[in-house]
């Protein structure tokens, strides 16, 4: 069980107070395995206008320490871009965030879901005062060893449709809304 409020030091963001912490509001809606269906495809809930802030928190959040990633004035003067440098994971913080509570790709949030597998491609920085659209496709479905495995890709573009990142996300899942309902109400 959290505890309350050992992680409220890092909620700083706008988009980071919106954002419930709690995976377990809502959990009813959640796409299971079963109901997965591979080749479906779709937008996620919302956009992610990237901003400084975003990046300068995350980072922190992350523990960084490099000005390049945690001093915005000594990245205008050193960076490569001009901006603040993003944690190779940032494009995580996009897609839960763009994901939501509903629809494709919830499933991502289910109480008692597994991590085993994840690659991240990053094309290009993500810009300050892009509006980054995600798209998500389930992208495969399959039992192995006995535990139900889905595997989704989320694309992420810019408001002008450049490809900035690829995440092909695999989880364990609980297979079916009755087992998801046992991790959700242990």
């Amino acid at each position: 069980m959290p505890i309350p409020g050992r992680l409220d030091r890092y909620i700083e963001t706008k988009k980071q107070r919106h954002f419930s912490k709690d995976f377990m509001v809502g959990w009813e809606a959640y796409e299971t395995w079963g109901e997965a269906s591979v080749g479906q495809s779709g937008p996620a809930l919302r956009t992610f206008e990237i901003t400084e802030e975003d990046i300068l928190d995350y980072n922190r959040a992350c523990g960084e320490t490099d000005p390049l990633m945690v001093d915005p004035d000594f990245a205008r003067k050193k960076s490569p871009t001009g901006e603040l440098l993003q944690h190779p994971i940032f494009v995580t913080t996009i897609a839960f965030y763009s994901l939501g509570e509903q629809g494709i790709g919830t499933w991502i949030r289910t109480p008692g879901a597994r991590n085993p597998e994840q690659r991240i491609e990053i094309i290009e920085p993500f810009r300050y005062g892009e509006i980054i659209t995600t798209t998500v496709t389930t992208a495969d479905k399959f039992t192995q060893r006995g535990k139900p495995y889905l595997r989704m890709l989320l694309d992420f573009r810019n408001e002008k449709g450049v490809l900035k990142a690829r995440w092909w996300c695999s989880l364990i899942l609980p297979e079916t809304r009755a087992d998801v309902a046992r991790f959700a109400n242990a």
